[in-house]
């Protein structure tokens, strides 16, 4: 289940995200129309101040996430002088051999 929950929280964080770069470039358009400075510069500053701490926080979001819902086959451990660490277990196929009886 957390899979799922993982895939969810995730995805409703990029779709956000991406909704809010859409306001961001309206806003950055609107202001370089009515700023004092060349549309260039304007049209930067608001866009790189609003797109850098949206996407910020949007991979935060998104560490958090992982953290708190781990996927099928992950779990957070305490590895030494790393801290909590989220580690992917990957299990292999154990070869059984026939053993012949006599």
């Amino acid at each position: 289940m957390n899979s799922y929950k993982q895939s969810l929280y995730i995805g409703l964080i990029r779709i956000v995200a991406n909704l809010l770069m859409f306001v961001a470039v309206f806003v950055s358009m609107h202001q370089a129309a009515r700023g004092m400075w060349s549309a260039d510069i304007a049209f930067c500053i608001w866009f790189f101040s609003i797109t850098i701490p949206l996407w910020t926080t949007a991979f935060l979001l998104t560490r958090f996430v992982k953290k708190r819902f781990p996927a099928e086959q992950e779990s957070l451990v305490n590895l030494p002088r790393q801290g909590p660490s989220l580690v992917r277990w990957r299990v292999l196929k154990s070869s059984r051999t026939q053993v012949l009886a006599r």
